[in-house]
């Protein structure tokens, strides 16, 4: 149990800002404990997250995390509280997702959805939130290295949805279509979702965007 331990202390020191401030919610007491991240691959957080008692929901296309996901759930005697669905996220559906959500995170995924597909699913998972829950959102910026030459940059947010220019995408290992957001782009799309109240809206160094939106109680003015 003590080399355990320590395994999640150095997790706590390398885990990313917006993580920190994920658990520092989490400490401070979400409207539920249930926990929804997109596309974590194989994070810490999620890990951190259910031993501090979230029940957790993680949603991500790659088949190889189920092996990975299940021996760490066996490590830490887990047993149901910690639940991997392996799927696309466009094809994610409110059968998918349950009820009462305290926290969402999704940290640099939501730019490999078209714009419209990003509006359809933060709107599924806003309907399973509890008022008083939190998104906590990363997105590929504009600014950020992904962003130099990026052929969409003039195209309208609804439309745009491109690679990224062939020589940075090698760089960077990206070839697939990508909405790179600016931090108006963010707030734009908060809007559009609705029933979001912002909490906090930055540009990282990296030039991506970070922000905190809060679920607002059905029929509450923004």
């Amino acid at each position: 149990m003590r080399h355990s331990l320590r395994g999640v202390n150095v997790a706590f020191r390398r885990i990313s800002r917006l993580g920190r401030e994920v658990l520092r919610f989490l400490l401070e007491g979400p409207p539920s404990n249930i926990y929804v991240e997109l596309g974590p691959g194989f994070g810490r957080l999620p890990a951190i997250a259910t031993l501090m008692g979230m029940r957790s929901f993680l949603y991500d296309e790659d088949p190889s995390l189920r092996e990975r996901y299940d021996h760490l759930s066996s490590l830490f005697n887990l047993g149901d509280r910690l639940r991997l669905t392996t799927i696309a996220l466009e094809k994610l559906t409110y059968a998918h997702v349950p009820e009462g959500v305290g926290v969402v995170v999704a940290e640099r995924v939501l730019h490999f959805l078209p714009y419209p597909s990003a509006v359809r699913l933060l709107r599924l998972l806003r309907t399973r939130t509890l008022p008083g829950g939190r998104f906590f959102l990363s997105l590929s910026g504009l600014s950020s290295p992904i962003g130099e030459g990026y052929p969409g940059r003039d195209v309208p947010l609804e439309e745009r949805f491109h690679p990224p220019r062939r020589d940075v995408g090698e760089r960077l290992r990206i070839s697939t279509p990508v909405c790179l957001y600016s931090a108006e782009d963010v707030r734009t799309l908060a809007e559009e979702v609705g029933g979001l109240k912002e909490i906090s809206l930055r540009i990282t160094d990296f030039g991506n965007v970070e922000a905190i939106y809060e679920r607002l109680p059905d029929g509450r003015p923004l």
